[in-house]
């Protein structure tokens, strides 16, 4: 009996000895991770030519694959061909900062990037050529300040990126080299490329996941070059643009853009490329385009999500393009759009969701063609309107919830078409040709 007794004791010991050896060589296998000896574990980081004997250790290591960064930031002379010439894959980024090189060929074995690709500030290179076998990038691509970049050429093996940031390159005349990118799950940024006439060389690309931002491109005309894009999932923004002529090469974009923004951009006559966008899900706006006349191309939106601002469009004389709009969420406003002589184009708008502002207009007589507006549910202000004679236009409007503001109208006299208005806040009509208080106004004591 004692015998057995001991034989069940020594059992009793090698099992939860076995279970604890099993627990332990579990958790050294999650905290411990075995690199192959072919991937360099770390970043290679070169800022000078003192930095070679990390270079030689790579090649003396025969790694093919850089776990971390690979980043070359000297402007010394270095044969950087000798010592990647089994380099195929990077985990983290690669930035190639002010280096002297005139082509890329040390990178010719360069399969794939799984996070950035930065190209800045190098004097002598004119393309990607050499990354002749690169077809993967992880993350963005980013070209900067590059004085002799003309093209991507050299990166037609990549078929899609997340992101491209392309700035202040003097030379740029084309995205030739990237054909066959089809899609980015972020934003396409192209600003400072003063040669820079189009998007030409993005023919495939179908979808941009974040914003469109074309900005400050001196001689940019047009968007040709993406006749296949069919979706922007962000903003489209367009800034000082003055001779972009047309939006055209947008119209197959479909509802996807979330707001549109024009500022500066004074060869645009109408919005024509627009018309396939039947919802804006925030802002419009629309600013110092000196020579837009109306805003066709608009016509299939019915649902403006966020505010709407026109400013400083001189030759603006009515808001057709918009006559399909039945609801704006928020603020609406209208200043120094010195051609308007009426508020002609809003023919479906029932309310407005925020304030409702219009200023420093100085060719505005009246509000009609504002005819069908019933609710404008934020402060409603006309100020500084030199040829406003009457509020006419503004009969169907019967509630304002907040407080209404008339000032410094020299010629406005006529008050009558407001009389029907309910306020939820206080009316202040001061420094205008005839200044009637609202009980004034209400009890039909309305003009001069």
């Amino acid at each position: 009996m004692k015998k057995n007794n001991l034989l069940f004791f020594v059992l009793l010991i090698a099992l939860f000895t076995a279970i604890f050896s099993c627990k332990k060589s579990s958790s050294t296998d999650d905290t411990t991770e075995v690199v192959p000896a072919n991937v360099f574990n770390g970043s290679i980081n070169i800022y000078s030519k003192g930095n070679d004997t990390t270079l030689q250790r790579f090649l003396n290591g025969k790694y093919n694959t850089i776990k971390g960064n690979l980043v070359l930031s000297s402007s010394d002379v270095i044969d950087y061909k000798k010592y990647f010439v089994n380099l195929q894959m990077i985990k983290g980024s690669v930035t190639l900062y002010k280096i002297p090189n005139q082509d890329l060929s040390f990178l010719s074995a360069l399969r794939s990037v799984l996070g950035n690709f930065q190209v800045s500030v190098c004097p002598e290179l004119t393309t990607f050529s050499g990354v002749t076998s690169l077809d993967t990038i992880g993350s963005s691509l980013i070209l900067e300040r590059n004085p002799k970049f003309s093209s991507f050429n050299g990166l037609e093996r990549v078929l899609k990126v997340a992101s491209l940031t392309v700035s202040q390159n003097p030379m740029l005349g084309s995205f030739s080299g990237l054909q066959n990118i089809t899609s980015m799950t972020g934003s396409l940024t192209v600003s400072q490329n003063p040669v820079l006439t189009s998007l030409i060389g993005l023919t495939a690309l179908a979808s941009i996941g974040g914003d469109l931002v074309v900005s400050e491109n001196q001689n940019f005309s047009g968007f040709t070059g993406l006749a296949n894009l069919v979706e922007v999932k962000g903003s489209l923004l367009l800034t000082s643009l003055p001779k972009m002529n047309s939006l055209a090469n947008l119209t197959p974009v479909n509802d996807t853009i979330t707001s549109v923004s024009i500022v500066d951009c004074s060869g645009l006559i109408n919005l024509t490329g627009l018309q396939n966008i039947p919802c804006i899900k925030n802002n419009i706006y629309l600013v110092a385009c000196n020579n837009l006349e109306n805003l066709t191309g608009l016509a299939k939106i019915d649902t403006i999500r966020g505010g709407v601002t026109f400013s400083k469009l001189d030759k603006l004389n009515s808001f057709t393009g918009l006559h399909g709009v039945k609801y704006i969420k928020k603020d609406v406003r209208i200043s120094e759009c010195n051609n308007l002589v009426g508020i002609g184009g809003f023919t479906l708008l029932d309310s407005i969701g925020g304030g409702f502002l219009v200023q420093d207009n100085e060719k505005l007589a009246n509000f009609i063609g504002f005819n069908r507006t019933k609710t404008i549910r934020g402060k409603i202000e006309i100020l500084d309107n030199s040829s406003l004679r009457s509020l006419d236009g503004l009969e169907n409007l019967k509630n304002g919830r907040s407080t209404l503001d008339i000032y410094y109208n020299n010629n406005l006299s006529g008050f009558c078409s407001i009389k029907a208005l309910t306020l939820g806040g206080a009316a202040y009509i001061m420094q205008n040709k005839y200044n009637p208080t609202w009980a004034q106004i209400k009890a039909g004591d309305c003009s001069r």
